[in-house]
């Protein structure tokens, strides 16, 4: 849109031209007309034609610029709303798409705990899935189906009814009622299902005898990932509703300790299902967002006649209003196309009723402005033309007017200076804020680290007394307990320990980079050495430091955390009784570079970003000792005092830990 300093210039132009018509007019034309004054009447006539011709000039000038600020202003005005609209509806989009991903990420959570265990019952299905279904409003229905071939139906069936005696494998006929399962060669049974009480006639329903649900089932196997099934219709208590399915498949592990993923054909055990309505998703993703006055459409596929309207959000401001597309009187729609899992789904945002519509006042403002500063300018020239004879005194009270003009850009510059001031304070208004949020994040950072302390402290006391517990049952059990039970209570002991580990190593990860011992010169030698000397490397382990290592200024306690995971972790996973670790420092300038490296089993290159994430780990057991928190602890330690880290490892070729530490001088 023009602004007041773009237009301003033009009409400075333009009534300087205008007086300088109006010299020219009186030098030329009208002192002219004065001398010959005795002239004919058609000679008088066609003189003041010709000197009211800059008036009609003026008039066309004036009402062009007028229509033409008036355009821009409409144009900008109406830019405006629209990309006010666009980035509202991007915002919506964005916050649904971040709860569908949250609301897959439950089933993938469901596959991810039965592949984990190898038993599941029904109690510890209802105890994982019960936080999901206590927070999220979406959900129809988790399930878990296994894969029944028609051979294991007996067998299948007598342990299902162990649980629950009155189970049967059902399916619906055409009449829409439940009747036993006709033999087939599969069965996909559901077995667990939650919530129970509003979906209790699915238990043991065959999912495979639903078209589209088999459908998505054999495209799970097949591609071995989470798959979504287009938009289905659901029956709630009190209304039908759209929803979708969605299926991940768990296989069975491998004997041996190759991975499944590294299985050409796994066997297949069953996949996690989870049943949502789509609207209750979709309000749930904008409920903690403003009402915008938005209506969403959500297509399957395309918004054509192609695709399938799978749910209409209408806006919160329209409750009390017809929601009728002919109500849409701003004329203007954002699409946009995302991904449900493999299902593309196309999202038409339009404007509620009285939302978003052009403000079109300031354009009418300006525009009759425009017209009204023409027609006094035009009467103005007309006045000039006119009053021939009083060309000097119209001169004398424009050059007043001129004056008055130059007062008033006086008074702009002071009202400019005024505003330059104004802005400043504001500046200073805006650092004073910064500084009070900033005071307040280190206050809420404060608080956070003593509610780590408090929750751990809370949290190991149980857990010691767990222990104390087990130890107890067995100590005075002794005599009483087979070789089966103290295998168990030496299992719960284990277990606690792991959660004590796991309690320690999350407080250790959360206070890299809050709280830091003061930088001192460490011999990183000598420091390697206290390090060794701490761990007790086990028999036929040796551990050789080559070259010179350097002398550098670093948090001793920090550096030596990094060092001692590195070191444990290649006693700890390396696999065999006997090894060599080797660790090496070298100079690169503005940083050092350190290299842990062992002649260990090593490390298959698709798992080297995953060493670094929290709670991972590539083997697990019953005793396993390891937290998942170390190498992440590693990374986050280096990272916060500026320098990388990074492996190098192959199966059987061992692993190298290669980080670097940035140089820093004593003065800074």
């Amino acid at each position: 849109m023009p602004t007041t300093n773009d237009i301003r210039p033009l009409l400075d132009k333009l009534l300087s031209a205008i007086l300088s018509l109006g010299r020219h007019i009186n030098d030329k034309y009208l002192a002219r007309f004065r001398d010959r004054q005795s002239t004919e009447s058609t000679e008088t006539f066609r003189s003041l034609w010709w000197g009211y011709f800059p008036v009609v000039l003026v008039a066309l000038i004036g009402v062009s610029i007028s229509i033409a600020i008036f355009v821009q202003s409409l144009n900008w005005e109406k830019r405006q709303v629209e990309i006010a609209f666009q980035e509202a509806s991007q915002d919506r989009i964005l916050a649904i798409q971040r709860e569908i991903k949250h609301f897959l990420g439950i089933v993938q959570d469901i596959a991810s705990f039965f592949e984990a265990s190898e038993i599941v019952g029904r109690r510890e299905f209802r105890k994982f899935v019960g936080p999901a279904l206590k927070n999220q409003a979406g959900i129809k229905a988790l399930e878990w189906v296994p894969v029944v071939p028609a051979a294991d139906r007996p067998a299948f069936l007598e342990q299902a009814r162990e649980s629950f005696p009155p189970f049967r494998i059902t399916e619906i006929d055409i009449a829409g009622k439940l009747i036993k399962s006709p033999d087939r060669s599969v069965y996909y049974p559901v077995l667990y299902v939650q919530p129970y009480q509003r979906n209790k006639e699915v238990l043991g329903l065959n999912m495979g005898a639903n078209p589209i649900v088999s459908a998505l089932l054999e495209e799970a196997q097949l591609t071995r990932n989470l798959q979504v099934s287009p938009g289905i219709s659901l029956i709630d208590e009190t209304s039908e509703k759209s929803g979708i399915v969605v299926a991940v498949p768990v296989f069975f592990k491998p004997p041996g300790p190759e991975q499944s993923e590294a299985q050409p054909n796994p066997k297949i055990r069953g996949f996690a299902v989870g049943i949502f309505y789509v609207g209750d998703i979709i309000k749930r993703a904008l409920e903690n967002l403003r009402p915008g006055g938005i209506s969403i459409d959500f297509h399957q596929g395309s918004a054509g006649d192609e695709g399938e309207l799978l749910y209409t959000h209408h806006s919160r401001l329209k409750v009390d209003q017809v929601t009728d597309t002919e109500d849409q009187t701003s004329g203007i729609t954002y699409s946009q196309r995302i991904s449900v899992g493999a299902q593309p789904w196309e999202i038409v945002c339009q404007p509620a009723s009285e939302k978003f519509k052009t403000e079109t006042r300031n354009s009418w403002i300006s525009f009759f402005g425009g017209i009204a500063f023409t027609i006094l300018l035009t009467v103005y020239v007309a006045t000039l033309v006119g009053r021939a004879r009083q060309v000097r005194l119209e001169v004398e009270e424009r050059t007043s007017q001129l004056w008055e003009v130059v007062q008033a850009l006086n008074l702009e510059v002071v009202e400019r200076k005024s505003a330059e001031q104004e802005l400043q304070r504001l500046n200073e208004t805006l650092e004073h804020h910064i500084a009070y949020r900033t005071a307040e994040a280190e206050r809420r950072a404060q608080y956070l680290e003593q509610f780590a302390y408090v929750t751990s402290h809370d949290l190991k006391a149980p857990l010691r007394a767990v222990a104390n517990l087990a130890q107890w049952i067995e100590e005075d059990l002794s005599d009483k307990l087979d070789a089966t039970s103290r295998e168990q209570l030496a299992l719960l002991r284990d277990r606690v320990r792991r959660m004590h580990d796991l309690i320690e190593g999350l407080l250790e990860y959360s206070r890299v980079g809050r709280t830091s011992d003061s930088e001192i010169l460490v011999d990183t030698k000598e420091l390697i050495n206290e390090i060794i000397d701490s761990l007790s490397p086990p028999d036929g382990f040796t551990i050789k430091i080559k070259g010179k290592l350097p002398t550098l200024y670093a948090d001793r306690l920090q550096l030596g955390q990094v060092f001692s995971n590195l070191i444990s972790n290649s006693l700890k996973h390396h696999g065999g009784d006997k090894g060599k670790i080797r660790i090496k420092g070298e100079d690169f300038g503005d940083t050092y570079q350190f290299s842990v490296c062992d002649d260990g089993q090593g490390i298959a290159p698709e798992y080297h970003n995953k060493v670094f994430m929290m709670f991972q780990t590539l083997e697990s057991s019953d005793f396993e000792s390891s937290t998942g928190i170390g190498l992440a602890l590693v990374k986050k330690i280096v990272e916060e005092h500026g320098g990388t880290i990074r492996l190098k490892s192959a199966v059987g070729e061992g692993t190298c830990f290669f980080f670097t530490w940035p140089k820093k001088r004593s003065s800074e």
